[in-house]
């Protein structure tokens, strides 16, 4: 499946959910196998695994700015201050071209 980049920004949002979902649907499936359960753990397996291959795909910098970004809900600001870019702008660039790798990442895989 192809990924638009609102997508994938998306995915990588959502990934930060599904990890605290996963460690509840892991405690529930011990104790209620249930096929909608195991049906949840499967997707958000799936969320955060493939989040984990983009992150590990992308050098360190660009690995910070995604986890302060989207992880600890940083803003702009913020991150260039923390990183040592001389402005939100910087940062707004980058984090797109980072949007733009983990695309085409992603649709090499396909």
């Amino acid at each position: 499946m192809i990924y638009q980049y609102e997508e994938i920004e998306l995915t990588l949002k959502l990934s930060y959910f599904a990890k605290i979902h996963l460690r509840e649907l892991e405690r529930i499936v011990q104790i209620d196998n249930n096929k909608k359960y195991r049906e949840e753990y499967v997707f958000y397996s799936y969320i955060v695994h493939i989040v984990d291959f983009w992150i590990n795909s992308l050098f360190p910098d660009e690995q910070e700015i995604i986890i302060l970004r989207i992880f600890e809900k940083k803003t702009y600001d913020c991150i260039a201050l923390k990183i040592g870019y001389s402005n939100h702008s910087s940062i707004i660039r980058k984090y797109k071209e980072i949007l733009k790798k983990i695309y085409n990442i992603h649709n090499k895989l396909i």
